[in-house]
């Protein structure tokens, strides 16, 4: 049995997790469930009188051909390890795509296993790339630019986000609402100033045996990206930064290939709609980020 919502339930979503979620741990999980977890988004696949796997959707505002749309955003999943090869996820992303055909023009994810969405219609729109950079390669930057505080980001992001399009835009809550999540994670947030001590970027990254992983990187010109390199390579070794697929670093970094990384799948839940929307003839979703005249970001949502 499919449950569209696992209000009641949270015990049994968190302790589902610890069970399943094998790339977090029990306080990873312990903070998702508090900044993350939605159970009126919740969908629960029910058998033996228990939750078995659960798939959460976030409702999100996109900018589409600059105007505001209201998208799906497929998030976390799980399924006990007794009840895998069951389908089960596929039962719980069917009950998600068809209430979101009703309500959203697109569904969206970012995934490693496309073959699971295209089954249901997602289409690949683009990568994330990860770049990975020792710390000899690192040090032309001016690390003093680099503060230590998380404040007044938004509008960063926002002004960032001016030069994309087909993207999700955070409210200003949703973003403080993610900040705080990294934080409580025991992310490093930096802020990143020129020389006029005036903020042109921010990073949000994490630390492991002399190793840094930039996950979200916003920024204005090639030397915020050098600066921040140059003080996160004090204490590591290597650093890896993860952009979108229409970014380029091979100026910066013109004898490093990317890694390409998860892939955005995007699926289009009701071509009449949005042929009402953009007053086109769009039948899937490739078709509809081709209307698109700016790149794609989405990787931080």
């Amino acid at each position: 049995m499919i449950c569209h919502n696992s209000v009641g339930y949270d015990a049994q979503i968190k302790d589902l997790l610890i069970k399943s979620a094998f790339n977090m741990n029990e306080n990873e999980v312990d903070v998702w469930m508090k900044y993350q977890y939605n159970p009126q988004h919740m969908f629960c696949f029910w058998q033996d009188d228990k939750i078995t796997s659960c798939l959460q959707v976030t409702k999100r505002t996109m900018m589409f051909l600059d105007r505001q749309i209201r998208v799906s955003v497929i998030g976390m999943a799980a399924t006990l390890p007794d009840y895998r090869q069951r389908k089960q996820f596929s039962y719980l992303l069917d009950a998600a795509i068809s209430q979101a055909t009703y309500n959203d023009l697109l569904t969206i994810t970012y995934t490693n296993m496309p073959k699971l969405f295209e089954a249901k219609s997602f289409q690949h729109i683009s990568n994330t790339k990860e770049y990975w950079i020792g710390a000899p390669l690192c040090r032309s930057g001016n690390p003093f630019h680099i503060k230590q505080k998380a404040e007044n980001l938004y509008p960063l992001y926002f002004q960032f986000m001016q030069y994309f399009d087909g993207s999700i835009l955070l409210s200003e809550d949703e973003f403080d609402q993610l900040i705080q999540y990294h934080q409580n994670l025991g992310k490093f947030i930096v802020t990143i100033t020129n020389e006029d001590k005036q903020p042109k970027g921010f990073a949000i990254y994490s630390t492991k045996d002399k190793q840094a992983h930039v996950e979200t990187l916003i920024y204005f010109d090639s030397q915020a990206i050098q600066d921040l390199l140059s003080y996160i390579s004090i204490n590591n070794e290597v650093t890896s930064i993860l952009i979108s697929e229409s970014e380029r670093f091979d100026k910066l970094f013109p004898f490093h290939f990317p890694r390409m990384d998860k892939k955005l799948m995007v699926r289009l839940n009701n071509y009449k709609l949005f042929d009402k929307f953009s007053n086109t003839n769009v039948r899937n979703a490739k078709t509809a980020y081709e209307l698109l005249e700016k790149p794609t970001w989405n990787h931080f949502q």
